[in-house]
């Protein structure tokens, strides 16, 4: 907002100064330009005159020489310059006398209202020609032969028309400024935050949009909490039938017979079912249960992130932390028959919440071990970058759509590709990481790798 406050000072200053120096112009023309009643000569006529009236009455009470230095000393004085003719047509200084000025002693003035002449009797009895000739134009006497005190009146106006503009300015601008960092804190994900009331730049107009920032401010933050707490409400309900439905498994194993040939008796269906195919299907009831309270889980840590304030931050050795995840990790990849490869580290400390981070940080190599193709490896990189320290974790999978890489951190999306895979996970998890990752005062961002898969990049302020 400083930039709007300049910008629009500037112009209120600019204007202000262009209609200070064209009123002047305006006034001091006409003003010079005005006929004088009774005298038939105009007030610039009248001011030359004035000056070969004070020339003669210092040619009166000196001799020559100092009527030389007198006219060299008041060279500025009045609105023409002042010549004095001695008998052989001579400036007394040695000036190069103007064409219009020697037609005017001639007889022939060519521009009356430009130049004015009169005689000059000194003490000694010699005689000599005054002439006042006006010369250049109106702005170039403006700024050479300006009237006594003119730039400092000027200045004392420019500014006064400062202090004006610079009010003006921060009237405009200082309640937008106030709004702006609402916006702003709202963007950072503080629903608090409000306008509130203004004290200054109380324009009907901005405060109409103050109050309407402040409505949507709130009914943003009512939307969101709602939707935090039905996830909350849903996710802590669904852990109930989810426990009883774990004890029904469990109570459906211990009657099934462990015989491999035996067979039960369906009582719906009325036939005859084998004891492997109902154990295989309670095996796949315990696979969905296990998913359904991972899921559950992740969405009430998502919840808890996003209503609480961090607290329990540590100095954690990052190097330490993210071999321990990769080493558990390489379990799960061998199953997908890929490895993990820590391909660069070095030792750095961040002031982190502990779990959190490694929550982060496993989720993000977990999804590179999903989705990485089978055989690969998954290459880990630590280093440290303009103080802070940076993790990047790269897999040789299909990568995402360019348009993707930012949405992939919302919660529940899930792209095309990870929807027709059985490996596809709850959406929640890149979320968590999002929001673990800037709750230490980090970034994460995703980015397609030039040889082709999905590289994540975490960034977070060294210790």
């Amino acid at each position: 907002m400083r930039r709007l406050f300049w910008r629009i000072f500037a112009a209120l200053w600019l204007v202000s100064v262009a209609m200070i120096l064209v009123l002047t112009w305006t006034t001091t023309s006409n003003f010079e330009s005005e006929k004088i009643s009774g005298l038939g000569i105009t007030r610039l006529q009248a001011a030359m005159d004035d000056q070969l009236l004070r020339t003669a009455h210092e040619l009166q009470t000196s001799d020559a020489a100092g009527l030389r230095q007198w006219l060299g000393g008041t060279a500025g004085y009045g609105p023409g310059t002042v010549y004095v003719l001695d008998a052989n047509n001579q400036d007394l200084l040695g000036r190069e006398v103007p064409p219009q000025a020697r037609a005017a002693v001639a007889g022939n003035a060519g521009t009356p209202e430009r130049v004015r002449t009169r005689s000059l009797h000194a003490t000694d009895g010699h005689t000599y020609i005054g002439i006042a000739v006006f010369e250049g134009s109106f702005l170039k006497r403006l700024i050479y032969r300006r009237p006594s005190a003119f730039w400092l009146n000027i200045g004392i106006a420019m500014l006064i028309s400062a202090l004006v503009s610079a009010l003006l300015a921060s009237y405009v601008a200082a309640p937008l400024a106030r709004i702006r960092a609402s916006a702003r804190r709202v963007a950072r994900g503080d629903l608090s935050a409000r306008v509130g009331e203004l004290r200054f730049g109380r324009s009907a107009e901005i405060l109409a949009l103050a109050r309407e920032f402040d409505q949507m401010a709130a009914r943003l933050k009512e939307l969101v909490e709602g939707q935090q707490r039905l996830i909350r409400d849903v996710s802590h309900e669904m852990r109930s039938p989810l426990s009883r439905l774990r004890v029904a498994l469990e109570l459906a194993r211990s009657h099934v017979p462990q015989t491999p040939n035996a067979s039960i008796h369906d009582s719906s269906e009325q036939g005859i079912l084998p004891c492997g195919d109902m154990a295989t299907q309670l095996d796949r009831i315990e696979r969905e249960s296990e998913r359904l309270e991972e899921m559950i889980a992740q969405a009430i840590q998502l919840s808890r992130m996003e209503t609480t304030t961090p607290s329990g931050a540590q100095d954690v050795a990052l190097d330490e932390l993210v071999a321990d995840i990769a080493a558990d990790a390489a379990f799960e990849a061998q199953a997908r028959q890929c490895t993990l490869h820590i391909a660069q580290s070095a030792p750095l400390r961040v002031h982190a919440e502990s779990d959190l981070l490694t929550s982060a940080i496993e989720n993000v190599v977990r999804n590179a071990v999903n989705y990485t193709a089978s055989g690969s490896t998954v290459r880990l990189r630590l280093d440290s970058i303009d103080g802070q320290a940076r993790l990047r974790v790269a897999d040789c999978g299909p990568g995402v759509a360019p348009g993707d890489c930012a949405r992939i951190f919302e919660p529940y999306f899930r792209t095309d590709s990870a929807r027709q895979r059985k490996s596809g996970g709850s959406g929640l998890g890149l979320a968590i990481a999002k929001r673990a990752i800037e709750r230490q005062g980090g970034r994460i961002h995703a980015s397609n790798a030039d040889g082709g898969g999905l590289e994540v990049e975490m960034l977070l302020p060294l210790a």
